[in-house]
C-alpha cells in the first residue's frame, strides 16, 4: 500500500461529508510548458505547477514563489551566509490561477495584479471524455490513458485511480482519478507529472484567499492596464489604501508573501534583517518569446 488507512479514510470521509473550505490533504506538482509562440517553438514558458486536492474542490496555481522562498531560506541556514542572497529564475510564474469546485459546477479564475489577488466567477469547464485503453506507469502509480477536445485542443492525458480525485492540471477534469500528465498532441501545451504529496494537518485551504476582490474581467483587464502604464503610481495608490485599513482591535493587519491558497502563513522563521542585498538573475538559457500567437485556449 502507497497510503496509510487513515489518509485513505480521509478521502473517504470528505466524500460523505462535504463542507466548505476544507483542508488541502494531498497535491500534486506538474511541469508545466507552453509553446506560445509558434514561430519561435524553442523559446517556450515553462513554469512549475500545483493543484491543492480535497474531494470538494481543486485549487491550481504556480509553484514557484513557493520555490523561491524554500531557495532564500536554504541560503540564508547556510553557514557560509553573507547577507547576500542570489536567486535565479528558470520559470514564467502564472499570474492566474483556477479554482474548481467540483461539487457545486464552479469555477473562479483568481488574477493577480501587483500582489492584489481578483476573483473572476466563470462558467464550469465541462469535458467529455473517451477513456482508452493504454496503461503505463508513471511516479510509481499505475495510470490509463484518456482524451478529449476542449478550447480548441485535443488532450491526451494519464490518470491513475489509486489517487482518488477527480482533477488534474488546470481546467482538466473529471475523470475517475487524479491525472498525472497531460499533454495537446501536438505537444504544445504540457502538464507533466513532478510528484505527489499528502498533505497531514494541512492549513492550506482548498478556497479562494482572504482579501480577494470579486469583479469582472473587463475591470481586471482596466487594472492591469493602469499597472502596465505607471506601475509605480498603482503601488503608490495601493500602498496609501493599505496604511488605511485598521483592526477595530488596534492591531496592525500584516500580509506576508505565500502561495496563492495561504500555503505558507509567515516567513518560515527567517529574519529578513540578515539580508544585506536581494540579486535576482535570470537563467540565461531561458529566453521564452514575449509574443503570443498561439494561447492555450484556440476557442474562448
Amino acid at each position: 500500500m502507497k497510503y496509510s488507512l487513515s489518509f485513505l479514510l480521509s478521502v473517504a470521509i470528505q466524500i460523505l461529508f462535504a463542507q466548505e473550505n476544507l483542508p488541502a490533504i494531498a497535491k500534486v506538482h506538474y511541469e508545466f510548458k507552453h509553446i506560445n509562440d509558434t514561430t519561435q517553438r524553442d523559446q517556450f514558458i515553462r513554469d512549475e505547477t500545483v493543484a491543492y486536492l480535497n474531494q470538494q474542490a481543486s485549487f491550481y496555481t504556480s509553484y514557484s514563489t513557493d520555490r523561491m522562498q524554500d531557495e532564500v531560506k536554504k541560503q540564508m541556514d547556510a553557514p557560509s551566509f553573507d547577507g547576500n542572497i542570489t536567486i535565479q529564475t528558470r520559470t514564467t510564474p502564472l499570474g492566474t490561477s483556477y479554482l474548481l469546485d467540483f461539487n457545486n459546477n464552479k469555477m473562479t479564475e483568481l488574477i493577480s495584479v501587483a500582489g492584489d489577488k481578483f476573483a473572476i466567477p466563470q462558467t464550469y469547464p465541462a469535458q467529455e471524455w473517451e477513456v482508452l485503453g493504454d496503461h503505463k506507469e508513471i511516479g510509481g502509480y499505475s495510470c490509463q490513458n484518456a482524451k478529449t477536445t476542449f478550447k480548441g485542443r485535443t488532450y491526451e492525458v494519464w490518470f491513475t485511480t489509486e489517487l482518488p480525485f477527480p482533477y488534474g492540471p488546470w481546467k482538466l477534469h473529471g475523470l475517475p482519478g487524479l491525472i498525472l500528465d497531460a499533454r495537446d498532441t501536438k505537444n504544445e501545451v504540457v502538464f507533466a507529472y513532478a510528484g505527489f504529496d499528502k498533505l497531514e494537518d494541512s492549513k492550506v485551504q482548498v478556497a479562494l484567499p482572504q482579501g480577494v476582490i470579486t469583479t469582472s474581467l473587463e475591470e481586471v483587464q482596466k487594472i492591469q492596464a493602469a499597472f502596465k502604464a505607471n506601475p509605480q503610481a498603482y503601488m503608490n495608490a495601493q500602498s496609501a489604501k493599505s496604511r488605511s485599513i485598521s483592526l477595530g482591535s488596534g492591531n496592525a493587519i500584516t500580509v506576508k508573501s505565500g502561495s496563492s491558497t495561504g500555503a505558507k502563513t509567515g516567513d518560515g522563521g527567517m529574519d529578513v534583517s540578515r539580508i544585506k542585498s536581494f540579486n535576482i538573475r535570470k537563467d540565461e538559457l531561458y529566453k521564452p518569446s514575449k509574443v503570443t500567437n498561439n494561447p492555450i485556449e484556440l476557442i474562448p
